[in-house]
């Protein structure tokens, strides 16, 4: 792929407006002006597509591990909100409860993943729902000097002049940074297509748009924008995927460049999978897609390609997260195995604990309940089975803890 072609994209994508508009177009065309901004781009698009190449290649072996949990820290920024605000203690929550949201949506966790049955999945042959794998969290130590947290308190700002006149701030960089903050007339959200945490970039999102339910004092979330969807879709653009409608306009110039993602129009309403007719006969359009312009209620899903796409990217910026920012790092424990899985609510857990601590074990639903939590005596070779009691049909996140050592793994109940 030419890189002149992804630039031309953001061209013909300016201009597109319905009900739910993304910023992401024109900050990438503000970005093609700025000569030091447009080649930083370019170096990491070029490294991109040589990492994509590997992934999309099963005999390439240098390819990095597509299995292993992606841990990656998040700092929230609140710029318009005062530091001596009682709000504070709610707005940490809303970020949680943001992060909870993205993290089922990126692992396929959702609840309403469930709507994609045989039936709707049969309007899109070849089409198969993407897992990334990955945890984001609030970072928790280690914060950068002069933001006034200290070891132990969550990383969310508030009334910092975040970006106030520049694309970066040089004082976050290495986290994943979301800015919160009122974004001027019907623009919802805004990231650049490949995000630059070694930058101090940002992924942007309008004050009514971030989280879900009653929100905070300022902070509510919209009916149509209300489930934290939004920073989901401008997340996939921080990890390189654009828009499933491309330029909008059913021409040969209109690609995502995902093989997994039918051709189609922009679509601003809600819609079920398959009402909505794709460019090429016979096809529909995905609106369910994080990546369309569909209300929140709406959409559920990230496909295969496109999540091959976000772990290329993910690759390439790998060394740019910092490591010493959570307080436990979340790492592979020796001789780990759990099986059977698919299970029936039974299943076993061994491995070989890496201190002399407890070992805790939790079992979260998808909706983040927490339905299992218990610690165990330490040996030097772990080995439990774990019963579910009254347990549904489903997905389920483990998370196995040995001080500060931790690993979260995904099980399927059936």
């Amino acid at each position: 792929m030419k890189l002149k072609s992804i630039i031309a994209l953001f061209l013909f994508q300016l201009g597109f407006s319905q009900e739910k508009t993304c910023g992401t177009d024109l900050y990438m065309q503000k970005m093609q002006n700025d000569p030091i901004a447009k080649q930083k781009y370019l170096d990491l698009q070029s490294r991109f597509e040589i990492e994509l190449l590997k992934l999309q290649n099963p005999q390439n072996k240098s390819a990095k591990n597509t299995n292993a949990t992606i841990i990656i820290p998040v700092a929230v920024h609140f710029p318009s909100v005062a530091t001596n605000s009682p709000d504070k203690a709610c707005l940490r929550q809303l970020a949680q409860n943001q992060i909870d949201i993205i993290n089922a949506d990126f692992n396929a966790t959702n609840s309403d993943i469930a709507l994609w049955t045989p039936n709707a999945s049969a309007f899109y042959p070849g089409t198969n729902v993407g897992i990334l794998n990955v945890q984001f969290v609030l970072a928790t130590k280690n914060h950068p000097a002069g933001t006034g947290l200290s070891n132990g308190q969550v990383a969310v700002t508030f009334g910092s002049n975040y970006l106030a006149n520049s694309n970066y701030d040089t004082q976050w960089s290495n986290y994943l940074n979301f800015v919160v903050r009122n974004l001027g007339g019907s623009t919802v959200g805004l990231s650049p297509i490949g995000g630059n945490p070694s930058a101090g970039g940002a992924v942007y999102i309008t004050n009514f748009t971030f989280g879900s339910g009653s929100g905070c004092s300022g902070y509510q979330p919209t009916p149509g924008y209300n489930l934290g969807r939004t920073l989901s879709h401008e997340l996939g653009h921080f990890f390189n995927l654009y828009h499933t409608f491309g330029n909008d306009q059913c021409n040969d110039q209109n690609t995502d460049y995902v093989n997994d993602t039918p051709q189609c129009r922009g679509f601003g309403g809600c819609a079920l999978a398959g009402e909505i007719l794709g460019c090429i006969s016979g096809e529909k359009s995905l609106t369910v897609n994080y990546m369309d312009y569909t209300q929140d209620a709406c959409m559920y899903m990230f496909t295969a390609g496109q999540v091959t796409r976000i772990r290329a990217y993910y690759n390439t910026i790998a060394s740019q997260f910092a490591t010493n920012v959570l307080s436990e790092q979340d790492f592979e424990f020796k001789d780990f195995s759990l099986y059977p899985n698919p299970n029936n609510g039974s299943f076993k857990i061994s491995f070989r604990p890496e201190t002399n601590e407890e070992i805790e074990i939790i079992v979260y639903d998808i909706s983040g309940r927490n339905i299992y939590n218990k610690t165990f005596q330490n040996s030097e070779s772990f080995d439990q089975n774990i019963q579910l009691e009254k347990v549904q049909t489903g997905v389920y996140l483990i998370c196995i803890k040995n001080g500060e050592n931790k690993t979260v793994k995904r099980i399927v109940v059936e």
